[in-house]
């Protein structure tokens, strides 16, 4: 799967609005599982922006559809919400 064909753009948190850009997307090698690294951005005025990077493990088939999707997206703006700074999330051993 390549970064671009990943659907995920954007995400409004409490701590303002963050763009969402993959930068890779790697399957693992004996299941369906997805390593995604991520920039998130968000504009705090015109002149300076806060990147923050965020590595997520989830199962590949939540890409596929509207509602996995928007799963993945509460689970990052959960995440924003409640963090500083760079991180990781594994929303595969969470649904478990």
């Amino acid at each position: 799967m390549k970064p671009e064909d990943i659907k995920l753009h954007d995400v409004v948190t409490t701590k303002g609005s963050w763009g969402i850009f993959v930068q890779s997307a790697v399957k693992a090698q004996d299941n369906d599982n997805l390593f995604l690294t991520i920039v998130l951005e968000r504009n705090i005025d015109d002149e300076r922006v806060e990147a923050r990077r965020l590595t997520l493990l989830l199962f590949s088939r939540e890409l596929k559809s509207d509602t996995g999707r928007k799963g993945i997206l509460r689970e990052i703006r959960s995440w924003i919400d409640t963090t500083d700074g760079d991180g990781s999330l594994d929303l595969v051993s969470k649904s478990s």
